[in-house]
C-alpha cells in the first residue's frame, strides 16, 4: 500500500491542476525558498482532514484557496486528491485502488469525497484509522514537530506514543464518561437540592390548602348575598335606562326640525353669494383685457421704431458699398497692363533660352569625343596594371609558397626526432609498466584473501544477531507476561482491600504512621481463624495506637464527630494474663504479633480457650466459670450465654490472602524487573552485534571498493600495456610516413624556385607598357579639361536663362491671380449692391404694417374703456346682503349645534344607565343567576340587612388573612414533583455507578496498551538511536507524579551520545536534539507504520555527518517504506528515486518539473504548470 498520485487544483500557490505521480521508495521535493514545497506538504495535511487554519499557515480557512495575482484573477475551489494503491487490501474494501479528495469553495461550502462519492470526515478517519494518516497521526513530520518533541513537555510526549498505541479512542470514550460522571454528579446534586427545597414547601402548601378550602366556603355565601344585592341594583338600573331613552327621543325630534330650517336657507344664501362673485368676475376680466391691449400696443409701436433704424443703416451700408465698388474697378484695369508687359517678356526670355540650349549641345558633343579618346587609354592602362598586379599576385604565392615548404621541412624534421625520443622513452615505460602490472595482480589476490575472511566474520556475527533477536523476542515475551501476571495481582489486591474497606465502619480516622486496626497487626492459621474472629469479633475493627500520642490524637479526633462509633486501643503496661487451667488452649496461643500488640491481645482474649466442640465448651464454663469457651466454628460458651457461629466475615482470611497478594505482588514485580532488565541486557547485546555488524558491514564494503579498485587498476595497467605496444606501432608508422612528406616538400621547393623566374622577366616587360600608356593619358586629360570649361560656361548661360524665363513665367501667372480675384471680388460687390438697393423700400413697408396694428390697438383700448360695468353701489348692496345672511346662517347653525349637544348628552345618559345594566347583569352571571330583561316582577331586597350579613362575612374573610387560593393545585402539583424527583434521583445514582466502572475499565485498558506499545517504542528508540549516534545509548522513562493518576504519568528523553553521560533531551547540543527527535519519531513510526510518510525539511538543522548518518537510516527504512521529502540538502537529494523541483513562476504560481535518477543522471520526467 503506497501513495500513487497527488492532484491539486486552486490550493495555496498550485491555482492550475497539477498532478505528481508518486512510486515506492524516497521522493525529494527542491525548490528555492517562497516557491511552494511546503504547500504539497500542506495539501496532503488538509485532504486527510486538518481543521486548523494556523496548521496550514494560515488566518482563514479560505487562505488555503488561491487568491490570484498580478493580472490573474482568485480561484472559486481548492480541492486536493490523494490517489492510494491498495492492490495489498490492507485496508479492507472492496477497491484495489482509494481517492480521497477534499473541496473548499469560496462562499464556505466544503465537502470530502471517497471515490467520487460524498462523505464525512469521520469515514475518512474510519477507513484510514489502522494506517495512521490521520491529521494528527505521525505520518507528517514537519520541522516544527521535531521542534516540538524537544521542547514539548512528557505529557505531550506521553500523547504521541498514546497516538502510535491507538487509545485515541479510548481516550475520547474515557473523557466523555468523565464529563458525563461529571453531569451525573452535578444532576444528583441539583436534584439532592431541589428535594431539600420542595420538602418544606410541600409541607407548607398543604396548610395552605386546609385554609384555602375554608376560605373558599366562607366566599361561597358571601357571594350568594352580593347576588341577592346585585339583582336589586340591576332592577334600579333597568328603570333609569327607560328614563334616559325617553330623553334621548325628545332630543332627536328636535335636532331634526333645527336640521330642517337650515336645509331650507342655504339655498337662498348660496344665490346670493353666486351673485356677488359673478360682478366681481366681470370686473376683473375689463381690466385683464384692457391691460392687455396697452401691452400689445406699446410692442408696435417699438417695432416701428425699429424698423425706421434699420432702413438709415441700409442707406448708409449701400452708399459705401458703391465706394467700393469705384476703386476695385480702378485697380482691375492697372492689373491688366501689368500682365500685357510680363506676357511679352516672357516671350523674349524663352528665345534667349534656345539660343543657350543650342550652344550646350555643341560643348557636350566635343566633350564626349575627347572622353571616349581618354577612357580607350585608360583601358590599354588598366590592362597592363591588372597583367602586373597578377604577375606580383603569383611572386608573392611562389614566395610564400617556398617559407612554406622550408617551414614543412622544419616541421617534418623536428617531428622525426620527436618520434624517434618517443620511441626511445616507450621502451623505459614499456618495462616499468609491465613491473606495475605484476604488483597490482597481487593486490587483487591479497584483496580477494581478506575480503573471504570478513564475510566470514560477518555471517559469523549475523548467526549472533539472529540468536540474540529471538534471546530477545523471549525477554519482551516475558516482560508481558510478568506484566500481564502483575496486573492480576493488582487487581485482586485492590478487590480485597476494597472487600475489607466495605467491612470497616467509616470514621473520621483513617491509616497513618501512629496508628493501624487490629486486624492488620495479627496473623492466625487458616484452622484458628474463625475462632480467633469469633473472640475478637467486636475488636478486630480497632485502632492500635503505637504510644501516647497517637492515642491521644485519635481521641480528639473521635470527639464531636458524627461518625465516631470508633474503638481505641493502647497499652503500655498491661496486667498479666489470666493464667488458663490445664488440659486448655488459650486463645491467645493461636495469635502471632508484636510484642506490644501480643499483650493488648491477650488483654482482649482473657479467659478465652479453644475447645472442640459446644459439649465440651460446655462442660468447660461449668467447671470455670471465669472462662470464654469458643469452639473451631466460631461458637463462644460463657456461663450465663451462648452465641452461634458459621456467620463470621472472614476477615482473617481476607487479611491473610492480602498479605500473600502483596508478597506475590512483591515476587511479580521483582521478577518484572528482572525481565526488563533482560530485555534491556539482550537489546544492548543486539545493539552491540547490531554495532559491530555495521562495522563488519562498513569493513566489507571498503574491503569491496579496494577490491574493485585494485581490480580496476590491474585492467587499467593490462589496457596501459595494450596501449604502449599499439602506440609503438604507430610510432614506427608515423616516423615512415614523415620521410616520404620530406622527399615530397624539397622536389616541390625546386618546381617553386623555377616559376620565380619566369614571373620577374614578364614583370620587366609590363612596366614598360604602363609607362607608355600613362603617357597617352596625360595628353587626352589636357584636351578634356579645356573641352569641359567649355561646357561649363555654357550650362551656366543655359541655366541662367531657364531661370530668368521661370520668373517672368510665375510672375504671369501670379498677376494673371491678381486680376481674376480683382475680378469676382468685383461681380460679388456688385450683387450686393443690388440687394442693399432693395433693403429701404423693404423695411419702410415693414414699418408701415406696424404702424397700422398700433392704430388697430389704439381703437381697441379706446372700445373696452368706454364699455359698460357693475357700478360700486350694486356690488355694495350685493355684499350687505350677503352679510345678513351670513348672520342668519350662524344663528341657524348654533340653534342646530344645541340640539346636537342635547342629542348627545342623552346618549351618553343613555350608554351610562346601559353600562350600569350590563354591569348589573354581568355580576348576576358571575353569582349563577339568570338575567330576563323582560322580567317586570322582582322582590326588592332589604339592603340594611343584607349588608349586615356581608360585612360580617367580610370581616370573617377579613379575619383569615391573604390565603392562597391555589394552594391545592400548587400542592399537587409539588407533591407529584417531588416523587419524580426522587425516581430520577435514585436512576442518575445507578448511571453514577455505572459510568464509574466504565471509567476504571477503560482506564486499565488505556494505560495496559499504551505500557506495551511504550516498551515496543523504547526497544525501537533505542535501535534507531543507536544507528544514528554509533555508540550511543537511550532510552524512555516515566516521570509518574506523587498521588496522581498513572494515565497522567509524562514521558522523559533521556540519551547518551559517544563520549557524553546519560542526560535530558533539553542538555544536548542543537544537533544532537534534532537526531534524538528524529530517532524518536522512527521509532513510534516503527510502531503503527504508515503506507507513507512525508518529511517537511527535517535535515536542516543537521551537520554534514549527521546528513549522512540520517540518509543511511532512510535508505534502509525506504526498502519497505515510501517517503515524500522536502529538501535542500544535496546529500539527502542524491537518496532519492524522483526529485520533483518546484519554481514560483508569473502570476505568483507554483511550476512542478519532474526528475528521476537513473545511474547517477538526471533524466526528465516531465513539466508541469501549476
Amino acid at each position: 500500500m503506497h501513495l500513487k498520485s497527488l492532484r491539486l487544483q486552486g490550493f495555496k500557490t498550485f491555482a492550475r491542476r497539477t498532478e505528481l505521480p508518486f512510486s515506492r521508495g524516497i521522493t525529494a521535493i527542491v525548490g528555492p525558498n517562497g516557491s511552494g514545497k511546503s504547500n504539497l506538504v500542506d495539501a496532503i495535511r488538509w485532504a486527510l482532514g486538518e481543521r486548523n487554519a494556523r496548521g496550514l499557515r494560515g488566518h482563514r480557512m479560505e487562505d488555503v484557496i488561491y487568491s490570484g495575482g498580478p493580472g490573474k484573477a482568485a480561484v472559486g475551489m481548492a480541492e486536493v486528491t490523494l490517489t492510494i494503491d491498495n492492490a495489498d487490501q490492507r485496508l479492507n474494501v472492496e477497491f484495489t485502488e482509494i481517492e480521497v479528495a477534499r473541496r473548499l469553495f469560496r462562499s464556505g461550502e466544503s465537502e470530502y469525497l471517497i471515490n467520487g462519492t460524498r462523505a464525512r470526515l469521520k469515514d475518512i478517519d474510519a477507513l484510514l484509522a489502522s494506517t495512521g494518516l490521520r491529521q494528527d497521526g505521525s505520518a507528517g513530520t514537519a520541522q516544527n514537530d521535531i521542534d516540538f518533541v524537544i521542547q514539548a513537555v512528557p505529557a505531550l510526549r506521553r500523547e504521541l506514543i498514546e497516538e502510535a498505541a491507538g487509545v485515541r479512542r479510548l481516550r475520547d470514550q474515557r473523557q466523555e464518561a468523565l464529563n458525563r460522571l461529571a453531569e451525573a454528579d452535578r444532576d444528583m446534586r441539583r436534584a439532592r437540592d431541589i428535594l431539600n427545597e420542595l420538602s418544606p414547601r410541600a409541607e407548607e402548601l398543604r396548610v395552605q390548602a386546609v385554609a384555602a378550602d375554608e376560605y373558599q366556603k366562607v366566599a361561597d355565601a358571601l357571594k350568594v348575598l352580593q347576588g341577592s344585592l346585585a339583582r336589586d341594583a340591576w332592577r334600579k338600573a333597568m328603570v333609569l335606562l327607560r328614563r334616559t331613552q325617553a330623553r334621548v327621543h325628545t332630543a332627536e325630534n328636535k335636532r331634526a326640525a333645527m336640521a330642517q330650517a337650515v336645509s331650507e336657507f342655504e339655498p337662498r344664501y348660496a344665490e346670493h353669494r353666486s351673485a356677488l362673485l359673478a360682478a366681481r368676475e366681470a370686473r376683473w376680466r375689463h381690466q385683464e383685457a384692457v391691460a392687455d391691449v396697452r401691452l400689445r400696443l406699446a410692442e408696435s409701436q417699438h417695432q416701428a421704431r425699429i424698423a425706421q433704424e434699420r432702413n438709415a443703416a441700409a442707406v448708409q451700408a449701400l452708399e459705401s458699398l458703391q465706394r467700393e465698388l469705384a476703386q476695385l474697378t480702378a485697380s482691375e484695369r492697372a492689373g491688366s497692363r501689368v500682365v500685357d508687359e510680363l506676357a511679352r517678356a516672357v516671350e523674349a526670355a524663352r528665345i534667349e533660352l534656345g539660343a543657350a540650349d543650342a550652344a550646350l549641345q555643341t560643348a557636350a558633343d566635343g566633350e564626349r569625343t575627347a572622353r571616349e579618346a581618354q577612357a580607350g587609354v585608360e583601358a590599354e592602362r588598366a590592362a597592363a596594371q591588372q597583367r602586373r598586379q597578377e604577375l606580383q599576385r603569383e611572386r608573392v604565392a611562389i614566395d610564400a609558397e617556398l617559407r612554406q615548404l622550408e617551414g614543412r621541412l622544419q616541421f617534418l624534421g623536428e617531428q622525426q626526432q620527436q618520434l624517434r625520443t618517443q620511441l626511445e622513452a616507450w621502451s623505459i615505460r614499456q618495462s616499468t609498466l609491465t613491473d606495475e602490472l605484476e604488483r597490482r595482480r597481487g593486490n587483487v589476490e591479497t584483496a580477494d584473501r581478506e575480503l573471504r575472511d570478513v564475510d566470514a566474520r560477518a555471517a559469523i556475527i549475523e548467526e549472533g544477531v539472529g540468536e540474540a533477536d529471538a534471546g530477545l523476542d523471549v525477554a519482551r515475551k516475558a516482560v508481558v507476561e510478568h506484566e500481564a501476571q502483575l496486573k492480576a495481582v493488582e487487581a485482586e489486591l485492590v478487590a480485597l482491600r476494597t472487600l475489607l474497606d466495605h467491612a470497616h465502619r467509616r470514621g473520621p480516622i483513617k491509616r497513618g504512621d501512629n496508628w493501624e486496626r487490629l486486624l492488620e497487626l495479627i496473623e492466625v492459621d487458616p484452622v484458628n481463624r474463625a475462632a480467633v474472629e469469633a473472640a475478637l469479633e467486636g475488636w478486630l475493627h480497632s485502632w492500635v495506637a503505637r504510644d501516647r500520642d497517637g492515642f491521644e490524637s485519635a481521641a480528639t479526633a473521635l470527639s464531636g464527630a458524627e461518625d465516631a462509633r470508633e474503638t481505641l486501643l493502647y497499652g503500655e503496661e498491661l496486667d498479666p494474663p489470666l493464667a488458663v487451667p490445664g488440659g486448655f488452649t488459650a486463645v491467645v496461643d493461636l495469635v502471632r504479633a508484636p510484642d506490644q500488640v501480643a499483650r493488648l491481645v491477650a488483654r482482649l482474649l482473657r479467659g478465652a480457650v479453644l475447645v472442640a466442640d459446644r459439649t465440651a465448651g460446655t462442660r468447660a464454663v461449668a467447671d470455670h466459670p471465669e472462662l470464654r469457651a469458643v469452639t473451631p466454628a466460631g461458637e463462644i460458651i460463657t456461663a450465663v450465654s451462648y452465641r452461634g457461629g458459621m456467620a463470621a466475615d472472614a476477615l482473617l482470611e481476607v487479611q491473610a490472602r492480602i498479605r500473600d497478594a502483596e508478597s506475590a505482588l512483591d515476587r511479580e514485580r521483582q521478577a518484572a524487573l528482572q525481565a526488563a532488565d533482560e530485555v534491556e541486557r539482550r537489546a544492548t547485546q543486539r545493539s552491540a552485534l547490531a554495532r559491530e555488524r555495521q562495522t563488519i558491514l562498513a569493513r566489507i564494503d571498503a574491503l569491496r571498493t579496494a577490491t574493485a579498485q585494485a581490480a580496476g587498476a590491474l585492467a587499467a595497467a593490462g589496457e596501459a600495456v595494450q596501449r604502449e605496444t599499439h602506440q609503438e606501432a604507430q610510432l614506427r608508422q608515423q616516423l615512415v610516413r614523415i620521410g616520404g612528406l620530406v622527399e615530397q616538400a624539397e622536389q616541390l621547393q625546386l618546381a617553386a624556385r623555377s616559376r620565380q623566374g619566369t614571373v620577374a622577366e614578364a614583370e620587366t616587360a609590363t612596366a614598360h607598357d604602363l609607362a607608355q600608356a600613362e603617357q597617352g593619358i596625360h595628353e587626352a586629360s589636357a584636351t578634356m579639361s579645356t573641352l569641359v570649361g567649355r561646357r561649363q560656361e555654357a550650362e551656366l548661360r543655359a541655366a541662367l536663362a531657364h531661370q530668368r524665363s521661370d520668373d517672368l513665367i510665375r510672375q504671369l501667372e501670379r498677376a494673371q491671380q491678381v486680376l481674376d480675384s480683382h475680378g469676382s471680388e468685383l461681380n460679388q460687390r456688385r450683387a450686393a449692391e443690388g440687394d442693399l438697393a432693395v433693403q429701404p423700400a423693404i423695411i419702410n413697408e415693414e414699418r408701415r404694417r406696424w404702424l397700422e396694428q398700433a392704430e388697430t390697438y389704439l381703437a381697441e383700448l379706446a372700445s373696452l374703456e368706454a364699455a359698460q360695468l357693475p357700478d360700486s353701489a350694486s356690488l355694495t348692496a350685493l355684499e350687505a346682503q350677503l352679510r345678513e345672511d351670513e348672520q342668519a346662517n350662524v344663528a341657524l347653525q348654533v340653534e342646530l349645534a344645541h340640539a346636537d349637544d342635547a342629542c348627545a348628552a342623552a346618549a351618553g345618559e343613555r350608554e351610562a344607565a346601559q353600562t350600569e345594566v350590563e354591569r348589573c347583569a354581568s355580576a348576576l352571571r358571575e353569582g349563577g343567576q339568570l338575567v330576563d330583561d323582560g322580567e317586570d316582577t322582582i322582590e326588592e331586597v332589604d339592603w340594611q340587612k343584607t349588608e349586615r350579613e356581608v360585612s360580617r362575612l367580610q370581616r370573617r374573610l377579613d379575619a383569615m388573612g391573604a390565603v392562597n387560593l391555589l394552594a391545592p393545585e400548587e400542592y399537587a402539583h409539588v407533591r407529584e414533583r417531588c416523587e419524580g424527583l426522587a425516581g430520577q434521583l435514585a436512576d442518575l445514582e445507578a448511571a453514577s455507578a455505572q459510568l464509574g466502572a466504565l471509567r476504571e475499565r477503560l482506564e486499565a485498558e488505556i494505560d495496559s496498551r499504551f505500557r506495551t506499545v511504550f516498551q515496543a517504542v523504547a526497544v525501537n528508540f533505542q535501535e534507531f538511536f543507536g544507528e544514528l549516534f554509533e555508540g550511543g545509548r537511550a532510552t524512555l522513562r516515566l516521570e509518574t507524579q506523587p498521588d496522581g493518576n498513572p494515565l497522567d504519568d509524562g514521558v522523559e528523553i533521556l540519551a547518551q551520545t559517544p563520549g557524553k553521560r546519560l542526560q535530558p533531551l533539553t542538555l544536548l547540543s542543537g544537533g544532537e536534539r534534532a537526531l534524538t527527535a528524529l530517532a524518536f519519531l522512527f521509532a513510534l513510526q516503527a510502531v503503527n507504520p504508515s503506507p507513507f510518510y512525508v518529511l517537511d525539511e527535517v535535515d536542516a538543522a543537521l551537520d554534514d555527518a549527521n546528513v549522512v548518518r540520517f540518509n543511511r537510516v532512510l535508505k534502509r527504512l525506504a526498502a519497505d517504506q515510501q517517503f515524500l521529502i522536502v529538501t535542500h540538502n544535496h546529500s539527502t537529494m542524491a537518496q532519492a528515486e524522483v526529485l520533483y523541483g518546484v519554481t514560483l513562476a508569473e502570476h505568483g504560481i507554483s511550476r512542478i518539473v519532474s526528475v528521476r535518477l537513473q545511474q547517477d543522471a538526471l533524466v526528465p520526467v516531465a513539466e508541469r504548470s501549476a
